[in-house]
């Protein structure tokens, strides 16, 4: 749900091509939830303008020169992302992050307030947490539910210099 509202945000402020960049490893941690909103909000899109999910991360760290070359070949507007290091790489390659690709974080924090993106609330969703042990403490309940449960604290989207109109 966050990819996918993050995604159609970037749409709304006029970007035609956006595209992830995420380590497949971290993807897979969330059981494909960002990739999967990413390619439903695709979905609403002409083919031409679907940019491939950039997901070299950890071998971009060692040379940024993979990430280059997929960002010439995709040719995106607005990168969606979780990493701050992707501003660097797109400065190092020349490119000014204020006027070719704008950058949309995943997982805004208060550190890097300029940046635009989509803010998960981890505070409330620690709160949520709690309550929850909290309850299975007054209900006498201990280890793992016979039926899991989830709680969603929904995500909002934050405006910042990186994007336009932010």
């Amino acid at each position: 749900m966050l990819a996918l509202r993050a995604f159609q945000k970037a749409l709304e402020l006029g970007y035609k091509r956006p595209a992830l960049v995420l380590d497949q490893v971290i993807d897979r941690l969330v059981d494909g939830r960002f990739s999967a909103g990413v390619q439903i909000a695709q979905q609403a899109l002409p083919v031409a303008r679907r940019a491939k999910a950039f997901y070299l991360l950890r071998g971009a760290r060692d040379e940024p020169a993979i990430f280059r070359r997929w960002l010439e070949r995709e040719n995106p507007d607005a990168l969606l992302t979780l990493y701050n290091v992707v501003r660097r790489w797109i400065e190092d390659a020349g490119i000014l992050a204020s006027r070719h690709v704008r950058l949309i974080q995943l997982e805004w924090r208060d550190d890097s307030p300029d940046w635009a993106g989509m803010n998960q609330h981890n505070d409330v969703v620690g709160e949520a947490a709690v309550e929850m042990v909290i309850g299975m403490i007054h209900n006498n309940e201990c280890g793992i539910p016979g039926f899991p449960r989830a709680t969603l604290v929904g995500s909002t989207w934050v405006d910042g210099t990186t994007v336009r109109n932010g």
